[in-house]
């Protein structure tokens, strides 16, 4: 609607401006008969000093034109009645120019030219100028009618043009609404072209899969969530109703004998343990989901890392010996979360060797390679052995929460590494953390 608005105004406006032009030279046309006129009669005037004279008076429609002399002393020779004042004796004096002057005579528009015609005379001559009038009127109902047909045919063009053109635009609008009103952003719009209409259809699809990526990141996110808490009741219901149990033991400790009370104390700490475990690694999964901030993370020297967490885990397990084989590497990362990793990796291999036994790990090529030499893992668990709260049937019995593997693994996608298990030739379990 607006280019057929344009185009009507600009419709409108070639007609104004085709009028003035008309108008313009019309009028020019008109005056440059009468100077014509003039200078025929100074020439003839010229040539024989007052060998003419004008030939009666006005009778417009007879003629079309009437002349006067005019002396410098005002004397008229000629019956014109064209009127004389005193511009018209400063022209016959040469006190003055010639001059065009529009008067009304016998009833009829007058163009008159008052000029020098010999020294101490002037001239005037005037034609009637309704004619030009009358022209003016003509054109201006052409141009009138025109300028209507063109406005018309204008709207029609601007409005089937614009209909086209915003029919994606509606297409749009009616899938916005679709969207609002369903929350369903599975709906995209089929671009038309390669104009500013195609790309924003192209845009809008853009913004519509990012939105539904979203969506779908938030309901993970949110089922995920909902597990966690699930599973975390269930694993904290445990040991809470381990403690409530030796705790009310306790509360009749006049009942039980100094070996029950050491025994009871004991499963308290070992529970308190386990409970602090547990919250640790729920506080540390909370704390993965939440992204590093770009001044956390830093230049980490990965081996010595490793073999520092080596160190602990031989302090926590004298009876195990875990061999390292480290090549100097440098990641970029978090040096908290990459050290709970690298332990929690430990741990597990710990947690599966057999007493006496010995832990591999090794560091090549940007590769973290953990190896025991326990039962290993059953091929249906190794999908699953990343899972929060996951424990294979015959691990159940042994301590833990079930969330250090999940928590490696939630530390590797955050620093865009990948963690694999596998059960290699010979037994016992290997993992992989890949920078």
């Amino acid at each position: 609607m607006a280019t057929a608005a344009s185009v009507a105004v600009a419709v409108v406006g070639m007609a104004l401006a085709g009028y003035a032009i008309m108008a313009h030279e019309l009028d020019r046309s008109l005056n440059l008969g009468l100077t014509r006129e003039v200078t025929r009669l100074a020439r003839q005037e010229q040539a024989s000093p007052g060998a003419w004279s004008p030939s009666g008076p006005c009778v417009f429609l007879a003629a079309p034109a009437c002349v006067q002399k005019v002396t410098a002393d005002g004397h008229i020779d000629g019956e014109g009645e064209l009127p004389v004042d005193r511009r018209t004796l400063d022209v016959a004096t040469g006190r003055a120019e010639a001059y065009f002057s529009d008067i009304t005579l016998q009833g009829h528009p007058v163009r008159m030219l008052t000029a020098p015609l010999a020294p101490g005379r002037a001239v005037e001559v005037a034609v009637r100028s309704d004619r030009v009038d009358e022209s003016l009127h003509r054109i201006s109902l052409a141009l009138l009618a025109a300028g209507s047909v063109g406005v018309v045919l204008a709207a029609a063009a601007g409005f089937t043009v614009a209909r086209t053109g915003l029919a994606p635009v509606a297409a749009l609008t009616r899938t916005a609404e679709h969207i609002a009103r369903t929350r369903d952003p599975e709906h995209r719009i089929e671009p038309r072209g390669d104009d500013e209409i195609g790309r924003l259809a192209t845009s809008f699809n853009t913004m519509l899969d990012e939105l539904q990526q979203a969506l779908s990141a938030l309901r993970d996110s949110l089922d995920t969530q909902r597990r966690l808490v699930a599973d975390a009741s269930h694993e904290l219901r445990t040991p809470v109703t381990g403690l409530r149990t030796n705790i009310d033991l306790l509360a009749r400790a006049d009942r039980l004998t100094l070996h029950q009370r050491e025994q009871t104390i004991e499963a308290l700490r070992t529970q308190t343990d386990e409970l602090t475990g547990l919250v640790t690694d729920l506080i540390d999964l909370a704390r993965g989901d939440e992204p590093a901030a770009p001044e956390d993370t830093e230049d980490v020297r990965l081996d010595k890392l490793v073999e520092q967490c080596a160190d602990n885990a031989r302090k926590r397990h004298p009876d195990l010996s875990f061999d390292t084989d480290l090549q100097p590497t440098v990641v970029d990362g978090v040096p908290r979360t990459l050290a709970r990793a690298v332990t929690n990796l430990l741990a597990n291999a710990a947690k599966f060797s057999p007493p006496g036994g010995s832990v591999q790990v090794r560091l090549r090529d940007r590769e973290l390679v953990v190896r025991d030499h326990g039962p290993g893992i059953a091929e249906d668990d190794l999908p699953r052995v990343f899972d929060r709260f996951y424990r294979a049937p015959d691990a159940r019995d042994l301590p833990g929460s079930g969330l250090g593997l999940a928590i490696v693994r939630q530390v590797a996608n955050a620093h865009g590494a990948t963690v694999t298990a596998e059960t290699p030739p010979g037994g016992g379990a290997l993992l992989r953390l890949r920078f």
